[in-house]
This record gives structure tokens, sequence and C-alpha cells, in this order.
């Protein structure tokens, strides 16, 4: 089916999965229930994983004045459990996923009713994401995550709100679903801690179910704000894209690979260094490519807020390799792996 507008008024479920999100619930609670409301119905629902701080009460105290709110437990903590139990709350016609560390415009559901009109044949709608850092380290994650040199080829990462695009993806964030997707593949593997969308979508498509992506919609990620943070970041999504692919065999795309086979060569080419000069040569060249690559990648950062930034800024693209590639690699010795899929 091509190109076309429909004249409909879509039902969205907007779900909203939490723990100890105190600093961003409020804010995003505020966001979604200020939406301009026009050519859409919507309900809320809000997913709290036994929460240590003050998230549930927050939530709590929005529900008491805003009846479409929904609130669900999920005492289990994980996320894939958490959608799940989300959906099977949903009354809408699409199912709506937003982060909490999230921030949207007022006119967020708007522009994905727009394109929903545009686009009914598609079985899930998204957009491109923003990413945000707060102080300096942040800053820079927010560049590295931002740039294909940190994260490849991820269109929804790497295309900027101003760049008008439209077109079939293999994947989108924040995606608004058909709700019968999930009656026809099935829920999110709850065996998964997270990347479960990666291994949800390997399924979708292997229905040939589809993923429409435009840049006119937006949202904005907070990043990690400390290197500390993104490196714990990285070796979880090393670990869980590598499970998923376990669950799900071809889930992950070359983008997610990369960091694995850069992690196994180096390590191969290091050992092998020690027995023959050769080797070692050749990895003294693959170090010093993949600075002067790193280097070149920092230069937009380091051009914007000074020189000085350079190093921390290569510091910090290496960071996100390495342990995402180290993650990647220790998931073949977890008990999460070799348990996955039965």
């Amino acid at each position: 089916m091509g190109e076309q507008t429909e004249q409909r008024t879509p039902f969205f479920s907007v779900l909203l999965v939490l723990r100890n999100e105190e600093a961003y619930i409020g804010r995003l609670l505020e966001q979604v229930l200020n939406q301009q409301r026009n050519g859409f119905e919507m309900e809320l629902i809000v997913v709290d994983g036994h929460s240590t701080d003050n998230t549930r009460e927050i939530v709590s105290s929005y529900q008491q004045k805003h009846p479409i709110i929904k609130l669900v437990d999920n005492p289990k903590q994980t996320l894939p459990v958490g959608w799940n139990l989300a959906i099977k709350e949903a009354s809408g016609e699409y199912v709506l996923r937003i982060d909490g560390h999230t921030s949207i415009p007022d006119d967020f559901l708007l522009r994905y009713a727009k394109v929903i009109r545009k686009r009914p044949d598609a079985d899930v709608v998204g957009g491109i994401i923003e990413s945000k850092g707060e102080g300096v380290q942040g800053g820079i994650n927010e560049y590295v995550y931002s740039h294909p040199f940190g994260v490849g080829n991820s269109k929804f990462r790497t295309l900027a709100s101003d760049q008008v695009w439209e077109g079939f993806v293999d994947t989108v964030p924040y995606g608004a679903y058909k709700r019968s997707v999930f009656q026809e593949v099935g829920y999110f593997n709850e065996q998964l801690k997270r990347n479960e969308d990666l291994e949800f979508h390997k399924r979708m498509r292997a229905a040939g179910k589809t993923f429409f992506l435009s840049t006119t919609i937006c949202s904005t990620y907070y990043v990690r704000s400390t290197i500390g943070g993104l490196i714990d970041k990285s070796l979880g999504d090393g670990m869980w894209t590598i499970v998923a692919n376990r669950v799900t065999p071809g889930s992950l795309g070359n983008r997610h690979k990369a960091p694995l086979f850069a992690f196994i060569a180096g390590l191969a080419l290091l050992a092998a260094s020690f027995f023959h000069p050769g080797f070692a040569l050749f990895f003294a060249l693959c170090v010093i490519a993949y600075i002067g690559a790193s280097a070149y990648a920092s230069t937009g950062f380091a051009r914007k807020k000074g020189w000085k930034w350079l190093l921390p800024c290569m510091w910090t693209f290496f960071c996100l390799h390495f342990f995402r590639g180290y993650g990647s690699f220790k998931a073949f010795f977890t008990k999460a792996y070799w348990t996955a899929g039965r």
C-alpha cells in the first residue's frame, strides 16, 4: 500500500515502565498529560517496579487528579515483564512505549497521529531520538551517542529533527505498535532483562511486520551523566544483545555485532603479538588507525566546546566501544546466555 492519508482518530495506550525515576517522572507525566489533544484519544498506563524512591508516590498523586492514569505493579522489576503487564492492560488501537529518562514535546502524540493517518499500513511507527546530557561528561556522552562513530548507522540516533526524512527501516524507538501485533507475534521475552526490543523486532520482521520512521516525530533522551554510567550501560547492553540473539538468532544487525568482533580481534592480535613481531606491528597499526578515527570523530565536539575536551571525548568513544564489546564477549560465559531460549 502506498502513501495515503486517512481521516481517522487513533486511540493510543501510552505506556511508562519505571523504577526509581523520581528525578524525571513528574516532568514526563506533565508532558504526557499536557499533550495537544486534537485528532487522537489516549490512556496512560504506568508500571512501577517496586521503586525504593518516591516514584510511586509521585505517580499516585497524579493518578488522583487524572483518572486516565492506570498504575500497575511489576513485582519482577524487569522491563520486559513491565511492558507485557502494561500491554495486557491496554485498550488502545496503538500501544506506545516511552522510557522514563525521556522528554517529549506537547505535539508528540499529534505527530504520531499524523504519520499513522498517512501510513496506516505500517505496523509500527516511530521517530528519532535526540540525546541530551547534563554537565560536562553528560555533554560528551550526548555527542558520542549521536555520532555515527559511536552508534553506527542507527538512523533514529544520527538523523536530526531539522532533516526531513521518512521511510521504512529495520527498527524504531518508542514505537507506536498496532495492538494486533502482540496478538499475532506474542509479547516481549521475559527471559531478557534489557534489549528485549531487539529480539521482539526480529520476530516481527520474520512475521512480515513493518517499521516506519519519520523525523517529524522527535523525543529527547537523557543519557547517563558520568563515564561510569556510560560504562555500566555499555556492559549491560553488550551482554543482553548477545543473550537476545541467543533467544532468537538473527536479532542483531552489523552495528550490534561490531563491538564484539572488534574486541575479539583485538584480543587475538594482542595475544599473537607475543609470538610474532608481524602481529605486533599489525596490532600497533590497528591501534593507531582507531586513535586517528576517534580523534577525527571527536573534533566536532572539540570545536564547539574547546580543544581541551578532545581527549576526554576520545576516551568516551573508547569506553563505549570497549565495554560494549567486553560485555558482549562476557555474555558467552554467563548462565543467562546458556539458559536463554529453554
